[in-house]
């Protein structure tokens, strides 16, 4: 087998030394007469050091670049540190590998002296490509043309070959500029630079700094708006003084640092959307060619190395059937560099607000995730916890896509699928990409889309006390009987509204009314804005003469949670107790100290690890995720009403329901505690699924059972 690989980068040379230690001949058409690279650093993490171990380039690596210790993260202005992920031996145990800071173009003569000479071409500009049953060609600018198995286009994010695929396509400019710059050691002496990742954030731009060369040679990354460089030429220039007026109220430090600075040069920051195909018969893409990414996940380069060694694996398994092959190839990939084009974006829009009070979200944020992600894992783990030489061993549907989930997933059931579907496709990349402001609008189009109110049901909007709720009964209900419901989505996202149709059974059940509550959410709204909300609406009901005995509290995920704080508020404050709490898959521990919430992440279509710990340090913030007003599994859980809990097996948040069943039965709580097979997170949203009827008819026996007499309730003791 021949392979043509058009673009001599760090894709292109990763995949032809890859390739070739496969058994597979391989030409790399490189367009520069010479290698050469303007001057920039790389981060390479574990995910991509793996594959560079195993193509025997890691001791190369390790000789000329630099192990940073951690991440530290800080106030432009102040200095103030807001974060700290850990690296060094403690990510390297963690990971597989350790990370490496190098120069890019020491990295490419790393790669380049690993391949004979013949083995890559200079000075070769490809003009066109086309391909037959049997093989394809590559014609030149100077009309030679080369024949061979297979072609990969390594060739960037201006790919000729993707638009000899694809035709012409967009790019997107993210409105950034991106200064780079190093600096000789000499000159900053006295500044305290460790080898470390030394970031600065300020409002709509940042500082990513650190050392390439070990005590020789220092990188910067310095983003601003795009409207703050006015220049004809965007190559290398002495003339820096537009990067010192976009930092001149930087905190001492940092502006020292950049004033060290004697050239730079600056580029815009473009992306290209997710693809859902980039090969076609015996042509494939390979980096930014198929997924251009903006930098700030520092992935880009990792995504193409992982790319090299699927290709190469792939295809040496299957040299007798080259477009199945990269078919397959594109299966491994695809999404998983859809997850992280989408996972950048994300973070290039988190470290470039601009607004005070969204800065001030965004820094709380990072110490909540501090308290229960000390590894950076919810930040990172998403590009760097993936060991793709052994993925490539395993089945392609291992791989997870842009919301966490196991490609190859399934449930047995058909009417369980189609539940799983509708959360698997619920986010988009682009959803993903606009950070909490984009699952929002997701969510409350998955709900709207899915779960209509019935034409029978009447809605109202109202207030109870200062809060705004959603009144919805059958005509002829009970009005005495009352649910008082919260609505899931991690604190995050979610509505009231959304949840009408779910209110409207759940009043159904009990023949009475149903409240759904429009609570507060983080991150504008952190703790303790919910569970203050949650308290005021239930005064109100009782303000109307509603008795406690006669209301029973639901929610379901972080609402089941929600609602099983408010009864223990309710106790320690002494207010009536309501008759019960119907709970769904509660999300009941914001610690994530429940196996199942690693053990199942990536099989349940709602939720992950990662989305869990974003959603939950959005929530509690700075305050102790221990409280039991945030965590009521931490509580006493003695003296409150009865509880039916149910949960499916397999979800993240099964071991937030059992072990809180088991600390009430403990406790002497009435507890029913339902769990059910072959199903999804919050299935009793799901008006569809079997399980959900049964499970709804039991929650109707449960609650005649429980509630009393309109008016009636006792006082908490205490």
């Amino acid at each position: 087998m021949r392979v043509l690989v058009v673009g001599g980068g760090i894709g292109g040379l990763t995949a032809a030394i890859a390739l070739r230690r496969h058994g597979i001949d391989v030409l790399v058409l490189e367009q520069a007469e010479v290698m050469a690279e303007v001057g920039a650093g790389i981060q390479i993490a574990a995910n991509a050091a793996i594959v560079l171990r195993e193509i025997g380039v890691e001791d190369a690596i390790r000789a000329v670049g630099v192990k940073p210790l951690s991440y530290d993260y800080r106030d432009l202005h102040s200095g103030r540190l807001l974060y700290q992920a850990p690296l060094g031996d403690e990510a390297a145990a963690r990971y597989g590998a350790p990370m490496y800071n190098v120069h890019r173009a020491d990295l490419l003569d790393i790669l380049s002296a690993a391949l004979p000479a013949r083995a890559v071409r200079f000075g070769a500009r490809c003009v066109g490509v086309s391909q037959s049953d049997d093989g394809v060609e590559v014609r030149l600018d100077t009309g030679e043309t080369l024949r061979a198995d297979a072609l990969v286009g390594c060739d960037g994010i201006h790919s000729l070959v993707r638009e000899h695929l694809r035709g012409p396509e967009e790019k997107h400019f993210a409105n950034i500029l991106m200064w780079r710059s190093l600096i000789p050691a000499a000159r900053l002496d006295g500044l305290g630079l460790e080898e470390r990742g030394n970031y600065w954030f300020g409002p709509g731009r940042t500082l990513i700094t650190y050392w390439v060369r070990p005590a020789n040679l220092y990188s910067i990354l310095a983003s601003v708006p795009a409207d703050e460089v006015h220049r004809e030429s965007w190559s290398e220039s002495g003339d820096i003084e537009e990067m010192l007026r976009s930092f001149e109220d930087a905190e001492p430090r940092a502006r020292a640092m950049l004033e060290q600075a004697q050239t730079a040069f600056v580029t815009g920051m473009y992306y290209r959307d997710p693809i859902d195909s980039w090969t076609a018969g015996r042509i494939t893409l390979l980096g930014d060619a198929a997924h251009p990414m903006v930098p700030f996940l520092a992935a880009g380069a990792g995504q193409s190395i992982e790319d090299a060694w699927t290709l190469a694996r792939v295809l040496s398994r299957r040299q007798n059937d080259v477009p199945g092959a990269l078919l397959e190839y594109e299966r491994r990939r695809l999404p998983r560099t859809t997850r992280i084009q989408a996972g950048a974006r994300a973070v290039v829009k988190l470290v470039h607000e601009s607004e005070p009070r969204r800065l001030r979200d965004r820094n709380a944020r990072w110490k909540g995730m501090a308290r229960i992600d000390p590894m950076a894992e919810t930040s990172w783990g998403l590009a760097w916890d993936y060991d793709v030489v052994r993925a490539t061993e395993g089945p392609p549907g291992e791989v997870l896509n842009v919301t966490g989930l196991r490609e190859g997933k399934r449930l047995r059931r058909p009417e369980a699928q189609r539940a799983f579907d509708l959360w698997k496709y619920a986010f988009r990349p682009e959803d993903v990409a606009r950070g909490h402001d984009g699952l929002r609008e997701a969510y409350d189009r998955f709900l709207a889309t899915n779960f209509p109110l019935p034409d029978a049901v009447r809605a109202t909007e109202l207030e109870l006390g200062d809060v705004r709720a959603w009144r919805v009964a059958s005509p002829g209900a009970d009005s005495a009987r009352v649910v008082l419901h919260f609505h899931g989505g991690g604190y995050l996202i979610g509505s009231a509204k959304g949840s009408l149709e779910y209110a409207s059974r759940l009043a159904a059940a009990i023949d009475g009314t149903c409240y759904t509550v429009d609570y507060r959410l983080a991150p504008e709204h952190p703790y303790p804005a919910a569970i203050d909300d949650a308290v005021a609406a239930y005064r109100a009901l009782l303000r109307q003469g509603i008795g406690g005995a006669s209301i029973l509290l639901s929610g379901e995920s972080a609402g089941g949670g929600l609602a099983l704080a408010l009864a223990l508020a309710l106790r320690t404050a002494g207010d009536p107790l309501p008759a019960g709490i119907v709970a769904a898959a509660p999300f009941t521990d914001l610690t994530l100290s429940g196996a199942s919430v690693r053990a199942f992440s990536g099989e349940d279509p709602a939720a992950n690890r990662d989305l869990l710990t974003f959603m939950a340090a959005s929530y509690f913030q700075g305050h102790e995720p221990t409280d039991p007003l945030v965590s009521p599994l931490f509580g006493d859980l003695s003296g409150l009403p009865p509880l039916f809990l149910t949960a499916a097996q397999g979800e993240v948040l099964l071991d937030d329901t059992t072990r809180l069943a088991e600390k009430a039965s403990r406790a002497g709580v009435d507890v029913t505690l339902r769990l059910v097979e072959d199903s999804v997170h919050v299935y009793t949203i799901f008006p569809f699924l079997p399980e959900t009827v049964s499970t709804m008819e039991a929650v109707a026996a449960w609650a005649r059972h429980r509630l009393g007499r309109p008016g009636a309730g006792a006082r908490a003791a205490g």
